[in-house]
């Protein structure tokens, strides 16, 4: 379309709009000296005509409207008021007028200038000549679910976004390389010479490596070069580009795209060239440690925290200049306590210190570096299982129980009539104060213990020694058992010996009654049934984590012989064994774990000749049609709402509400737990695996931090979960500290 037929048609809508006598003195006409190409097609502004001919400033509008006539369909739509909104269809006297409803992620993206493409339309409303809704609606079936919706990793930044767009079909490859121009990139470069290293460059292909931003970068690189694309563009050879926005996001670009489409549609923001060093290379640093050594009377200073860094982006995070210079001071507090003479006393505020409690094999608070979530503090293989993912999953079980502990077991009209019309909102009082962990984790830290002390570890092939497993599992109950005041003589081990842990977590005698019973033999003893059965998945999948560690059954057998200790009916071990197997892929140690609403019925398909069709296999196909939305294809997806998912207190109701609360809502953790909690029955438990779930993907510092920063015992959650991933891992703790980690788990 040329510029000369927009222009006609605009023409033709103000005449429809205000009437033939549009272009004389008093009216409005096409200010043809303004008329620009646009990504969405021509952008015809319009102004009065007394203004446009006689300059008169009191008739001007201001700003000036301006209407897009968009290509190929020439659809009118009026510019937005302000850089970065969306145009909208221009109404017609005497027509219908439909409003669309565009996916809040793409309002959100400021990508305007873009346009609004179809597929990210949910559909469109009927408004009246006054502008208001007459209550008709159209879904658009083209619609589809967004990135963020569907579970992609959160973008951090426009470029990240733009990527993301692109991969579910809501921008054309033409869309996609206008976006890009107005982005910058990040190249690594050598942090001693400045270049870029041949890795980065081929200049064979004239191929140039490039992210999103450096904490996409491998491990061993601290310094980079940012650039936008536009500037790529102007190169006397344009070069390639392979273009890393995530672990889920990788474009292809060549140097001749980029340089016909900025030929087109200009950059006209201010050009990005500079070079720079990530957060724990910078100078202040080296100065931080030589000033802390003197501080401290250390001999040497400690290194700069390069290796923090490495250790961090190879479980995909980046420390920032805060944790860098908590890191510091941590690693030399460390040193300064390892010194024999004089003795030392420790920094009154631990965390501003970059130290953290950690507990000795007498269960005795020892201080420990603070690594934020984002690294072990020794090395991992990692296996199969990602160590971020491990430990997000387990303070993500107890976050999602401190969460619903004060409205456990109480119906949805209850917990409105107690915490107002949105239910539970942040983290509320249970026991005596906010973030206290209740039983539930207690169980899961002792079902973990268990599975570290299981001596199949050291004699894998043995069906002999995988038969003891039940009874280590019952030692570990009795040791829990014993934090709650039941007696026992053998309780042994660093765990038990926590007095943090020996605190009444449950007001259920009945239940501590019914457990010490099954543990000890008891003939008359009744097995329990019900939801709870579900603890024991997450530590039974990690007796998987390393080559040749697991069960001769697989994680099939390691919940079956840990959970039928006290849960033998079918239906709760076979809810528990779906449970783990949801757990194996999510824990991995890829850069990416797929959602749950994927990954649930991926379960169904792989396992569906282990399982078999009988009806508690049936049952559970059953519950994750009913829980989990499907966002693999056009339309608007059913998001599901918890309360609405089975009864909330059986077994597989517990996993449906829970599958229900997450899936659409990976990246939103703090809505996703509060969905979690916010419905009638085991609200408790059910927040538990929602945040299992939630932590194996996002890690610990993606859960809501507020929260995280009140939870009782959350290192202690932590160093426990990285005991049992070294314990199972290729190079395991075992054979590091023989002895040493044999009185810490003793086998038995």
């Amino acid at each position: 379309m040329e510029a000369a037929e927009a222009m006609e048609k605009v023409g033709h809508w103000l005449r429809a709009v205000h009437g033939p006598d549009v272009s004389g003195p008093g009216g409005l006409r096409v200010d043809q000296e303004r008329v620009l190409r646009v990504p969405e097609g021509w952008s015809i502004p319009y102004n009065t005509v007394a203004f446009l001919d006689d300059g008169r400033p009191d008739k001007e509008l201001f700003p000036t409207p301006s209407v897009v006539v968009r290509e190929p369909d020439g659809e009118l739509r009026q510019a937005p008021p302000s850089p970065g909104g969306l145009s909208i269809p221009v109404a017609f006297p005497g027509q219908e007028s439909w409003r669309e409803v565009v996916d809040p992620e793409y309002v959100k993206a400021g990508f305007g200038e873009l346009g609004v493409p179809l597929h990210a339309v949910a559909g469109w409303v009927k408004v009246d000549n006054d502008g208001q809704q007459t209550g008709d609606e159209r879904e658009n079936p083209e619609y589809k679910a967004g990135p963020i919706r569907r579970g992609y990793p959160k973008p951090q930044n426009t470029l990240e976004t733009l990527l993301a767009f692109a991969s579910v079909g809501w921008l054309s490859r033409e869309q996609l390389l206008i976006g890009l121009l107005r982005c910058d990139v990040y190249v690594p470069l050598d942090l001693k010479t400045g270049a870029t290293d041949r890795f980065y460059f081929s200049e064979e292909r004239n191929e140039l490596r490039v992210f999103s931003d450096t904490r996409h970068f491998p491990p061993r690189e601290h310094a980079w070069w940012r650039v936008d694309l536009a500037t790529l563009a102007e190169f006397e050879h344009p070069p390639n580009l392979v273009i890393n926005g995530g672990p889920a996001t990788f474009e292809d670009v060549t140097g001749e795209e980029l340089t016909a489409i900025a030929g087109r549609f200009p950059r006209h923001e201010p050009r990005i060239d500079r070079h720079g060093r990530c957060p724990e290379a910078e100078k202040d640093l080296e100065r931080l440690t030589a000033d802390t050594a003197t501080r401290m009377g250390l001999e040497e200073p400690v290194e700069p925290p390069l290796v923090a860094a490495e250790k961090a982006r190879r479980h995909g995070f980046e420390l920032t200049a805060e944790e860098c210079q908590r890191t510091v001071l941590g690693q030399s507090w460390l040193k300064r306590l390892a010194m024999t003479e004089p003795p030392r006393s420790k920094p009154n505020d631990w965390r501003a210190n970059g130290l953290v409690p950690g507990w000795d094999n007498q269960g005795h608070v020892v201080p420990r570096l603070d690594t934020f979530g984002k690294f072990p503090d020794h090395d991992l293989e990692n296996f199969r299982y990602g160590w971020q993912r491990v430990i997000g999953a387990y303070v993500g079980f107890a976050l999602g129980e401190a969460l619903g502990l004060a409205v456990d077991r109480m119906r949805l009209d209850e917990v409105v009539t107690q915490f107002g019309p949105e239910g539970v909102t942040d983290l509320p009082t249970a026991f005596d104060q906010p973030g206290r962990i209740g039983s539930l984790t207690q169980r899961l830290l002792f079902y973990t213990e268990a599975v570290i002390r299981s001596p199949h570890r050291e004699q894998p092939e043995s069906r002999d020694v995988e038969q003891q497993f039940p009874a280590v599992v019952r030692g570990a109950l009795m040791r829990w058992l014993h934090t709650q005041g039941a007696p026992y003589d053998e309780a042994d081990g660093w765990l038990v010996k926590v007095p943090d842990l020996h605190v009444r977590r449950t007001a259920d005698d009945a239940e501590l009654n019914a457990y010490h019973a099954l543990v000890t033999g008891n003939p008359q003893a009744v097995a329990l049934t019900g939801p709870t059965a579900l603890i024991g998945a997450l530590p039974a999948v990690l007796t998987a984590a390393g080559p040749g560690t697991g069960f001769s059954g697989g994680v099939r057998q390691a919940v079956r012989d840990l959970v039928s200790v006290t849960h033998p009916h079918e239906e709760d071990v076979s809810a528990a064994t779906y449970l783990g197997w949801l757990f194996e892929p999510v824990l991995t140690k890829d850069a990416f774990s797929y959602p749950v609403w994927n990954l649930s019925r991926e379960i169904l398909t792989d396992h569906n000749t282990t399982f078999g069709t009988g009806p508690e296999w049936m049952a559970v196909k059953a519950m994750v049609a009913e829980a989990v939305p499907f966002f693999g294809e056009h339309g608007l997806p059913d998001l599901r709402m918890p309360e609405l998912i089975g009864d909330g207190q059986s077994t597989l109701s517990v996993i449906g509400r829970a599958f229900a609360a997450l899936s659409g809502f990976e990246n939103y953790p703090e809505q996703a737990l509060l969905r979690a909690v916010n419905h009638s029955g085991r609200s408790a438990l059910t927040g538990a695996i929602t945040g299992a779930l939630l932590g194996a993907r996002v890690g610990v510092p993606g859960l809501p931090q507020k929260w995280v920063e009140q939870l009782e015992l959350r290192h202690l959650i932590e160093q426990l979960a990285t005991d049992a991933l070294w314990h199972f891992d290729r190079r395991s703790a075992l054979s590091v500290l023989g002895e040493e980690w044999v009185q810490r788990y003793p086998r038995r």
